[in-house]
């Protein structure tokens, strides 16, 4: 029986493999209905995130994709579709800005890496131009000939609950904490009307004057629209000095993991050691919601980031994002470039 059962899981395996699969695009409301009764692993799989990204760029559209894999249902892949052209390209992201997707089944669960793995290989040749982020901890293989690029996240495991989670954060980062709140800093969610306005005075200000580029990577408008769409998916936290804002930091959730999206802190306050209190409330925070893991993203190659990720306590894994063009697109953009046109037909993504 054991047998039989293994050779009937193999010829299944090896059908999805061989299979075309017809790929719909999955209606926004659908979608919606399907991620209130399960939300997906990551908030950046969740069509709040899609519907944000859209709000706040024009030439995003939110196009989740659905296909039928039998005898296994249905698969679900959170995409975004860049602007056409004048050729009508088939242009996707999944998902833009360095966020993530992931191939999901009916009940916002991964699917296997069977299963992911022919949906992808399948998706990446049908479409013109498609790259895939996938979410780290659920990383997706693809054919060799595919470009990949190696990316990597930070992440610590605070399933055990509130207690073990902060035990896992070094001796020193700990001292830190304490030092914090001897020093009377306080951290909080705050829900208020101003409270987006009052997280990105903070992010302009260490944009400026700490990291001494002109303005932040992340649009207010964006964070405006993420807050909107996530409702209690996104929290604002603030720690205050003597009342005033000195840090503070986005989370995101999904069903699975909380994501620090953004953080900043006032220059001149990092003496106070906030950031150390705010990564550590909010970790303890995420712990009592029953989340899995703490995602702190990626370092961006910049080694004092990652170093201070791991003075936390994370740990960094390693993942490959996909990309794919198809040889007339690659052809018109590669002609396109050459004659120094920057046409406003061109796709927007990311590709």
């Amino acid at each position: 029986m054991l047998l039989w059962k293994r050779v009937t899981e193999s010829k299944s395996l090896r059908l999805i493999r061989m299979r075309r699969y017809q790929f719909e695009r999955l209606a926004l409301d659908e979608w919606e209905a399907i991620d209130r009764s399960a939300a997906a692993p990551t908030f950046f799989a969740r069509p709040a995130w899609a519907k944000a990204l859209a709000d706040a760029h024009p030439y995003l559209t939110a196009w989740p994709l659905r296909c039928e894999i039998k005898p296994h249902g249905h698969a679900i892949i959170p995409l975004m579709r860049g602007s056409r052209g004048r050729f009508g390209w088939n242009v996707f992201e999944g998902m833009p800005f360095g966020s993530y997707t992931a191939i999901l089944d009916q009940t916002n669960a991964p699917v296997t890496s069977e299963i992911a793995e022919a949906v992808v290989t399948d998706l990446l040749a049908k479409a013109d131009a498609i790259l895939l982020n996938p979410w780290p901890l659920k990383p997706l293989r693809a054919p060799a000939s595919i470009i990949r690029k190696l990316e990597e996240a930070s992440v610590i495991d605070i399933s055990g609950g509130p207690e073990q989670a902060l035990s896992k954060m070094p001796s020193k980062s700990r001292r830190m904490v304490g030092q914090a709140r001897r020093r009377g800093v306080q951290c909080a969610i705050e829900t208020d009307e101003q409270a987006v306005d009052r997280y990105y005075e903070l992010l302009e200000d260490a944009a400026l004057n700490r990291w001494h580029i002109s303005s932040p990577r992340t649009s207010k408008e964006l964070l405006r629209r993420v807050a909107f769409h996530g409702k209690d998916s996104v929290e604002i936290w603030i720690a205050r000095f003597e009342g005033k804002p000195v840090a503070g930091a986005v989370a995101l959730y999904g069903s699975q993991e909380v994501l620090l999206w953004t953080t900043a802190t006032r220059p001149g306050m990092e003496i106070l050691r906030p950031h150390n209190l705010l990564h550590a409330e909010i970790e303890e925070h995420a712990a009592k919601r029953g989340i899995q893991w703490y995602n702190l993203g990626s370092s961006g190659g910049l080694a004092g980031v990652l170093k201070f990720k791991g003075s936390l306590g994370a740990t960094s894994i390693e993942y490959e994002t996909i990309r794919r063009e198809s040889l007339p697109f690659r052809a018109v953009k590669g002609l396109k470039r050459r004659f120094g046109r920057t046409s406003q037909d061109e796709p927007h993504p990311v590709v």
